[in-house]
């Protein structure tokens, strides 16, 4: 494969003003290419708004399960570079492997990134990070599925190792692990500790994956906007309701130059509300987070509650309960909680704890005496 030589003496760029030329950058565009007609609706919207710098579509699509729109493959490369063509919008697109490398560089593609479930692989990270070496092309990684700060800094610095002449981040959220108002949980001291730890380094929201849902897109992006990312990546789509993959969390693309206006307009300011609303969304899910870890608590308590019985061991143990109370009392003070507030609410949970076996013990034993 012929490469490119860059243009930066062969030092990787974690800052190119040619890609972030405005400030903040700018990637929009439907989740999927579906069809030629869909990919230029959008991209006629796109640049006659005049604010974004990529249209983003993805090409190879890797679902969860395998009866899912998986994307049309090969085939819309030709359309992004016939689209790019004739607007003159340069293209982006997610690569997957070393051969969807070679395809997205063959048809011109102008920015590729890396998805979450790549990124969650070292051995794929690596792959297409050889197969990418010595070309000119920006590079953006996604924080992996899981909230490993690490393995997202470490699939970055695997491009800036193979000499990538620009790369960036898209932070895009975490996999939940319990009921949750958003998609992906958005964790937003992750992509700031990361900003802290490779100085330089751009990093962008996509505030569609966090969302899950474009009624919150909005906030999401005003949230982001706030805590001074570099840009965003929103997915747009000219008819949502339609679309192949990820259809609630697309916005419209005729709503697309309101929602810029709204952030980036020549009046462009925080909305307190929106920020208050966003904020008060984070507050309800850590709620949802609070109940489900007291729900799977007593769960373990029921299965303590069997053995103590069987074992005929009293229910209240002091010293245990004395070695929890000064661990979470440790732990909250590194965290700045006031000691008076977690010795309180772990009083709480203890005494519930102790009637929840007590209750159950006598349960049996009444069950017993009357077999």
């Amino acid at each position: 494969m012929e490469t490119r030589n860059n243009n930066n003496n062969g030092k990787p760029n974690l800052l190119k003003e040619t890609i972030f030329r405005s400030g903040r950058l700018m990637i929009a565009g439907p989740c999927s290419a579906e069809s030629p007609e869909q990919l230029m609706d959008t991209a006629r919207v796109l640049s006659a708004d005049g604010r974004v710098h990529f249209l983003r579509a993805g090409i190879w699509k890797p679902r969860t399960s395998p009866g899912s729109f998986q994307g049309v493959g090969t085939e819309g490369l030709k359309w992004l570079s016939d689209i790019k063509n004739e607007t003159g919008l340069p293209v982006a697109t997610e690569v997957g492997s070393e051969r969807h490398v070679y395809e997205a560089l063959k048809y011109g593609v102008d920015l590729l990134w890396i998805g979450a479930r790549t990124v969650s692989n070292p051995f794929t990270v690596q792959e297409i990070a050889d197969a990418i070496r010595g070309v000119d092309v920006p590079v953006m990684v996604k924080n992996p599925l899981s909230p490993d700060i690490d393995l997202w800094e470490g699939a970055i610095k695997r491009f800036v190792k193979a000499r990538i002449s620009q790369v960036g981040a898209i932070h895009r959220g975490f996999t939940p692990n319990t009921k949750s108002v958003f998609r992906n949980q958005p964790n937003w001291a992750i992509p700031l500790m990361l900003r802290h730890r490779m100085p330089g380094l751009q990093i962008i929201c996509d505030p569609s994956h966090i969302a899950g849902n474009r009624e919150l897109v909005p906030l999401i992006a005003q949230r982001a906007i706030t805590n001074n990312f570099d840009g965003l990546m929103i997915e747009v789509h000219p008819n949502p309701a339609d679309a192949l993959s990820d259809a609630s969390q697309q916005i419209c693309a005729g709503d697309f130059p309101g929602l810029m206006d709204k952030l980036f307009g020549d009046n462009e300011q925080n909305n307190p509300d929106d920020l208050l609303e966003e904020l008060r969304l984070e507050i309800d899910n850590l709620d949802d987070n609070l109940v489900e870890t007291l729900a799977n608590r007593m769960e373990l308590i029921k299965h303590i509650t069997a053995v103590k019985k069987d074992i005929e061991m009293e229910v209240v143990q002091q010293s245990r309960w004395e070695k929890i109370l000064e661990r979470v009392m440790a732990e909250a003070g590194e965290k700045g909680l006031r000691s008076t507030f977690v010795k309180k609410l772990f009083t709480n949970i203890h005494k519930e704890s102790c009637l929840f076996q007590k209750t159950h013990i006598s349960k049996r034993r009444k069950n017993e005496k009357s077999e």
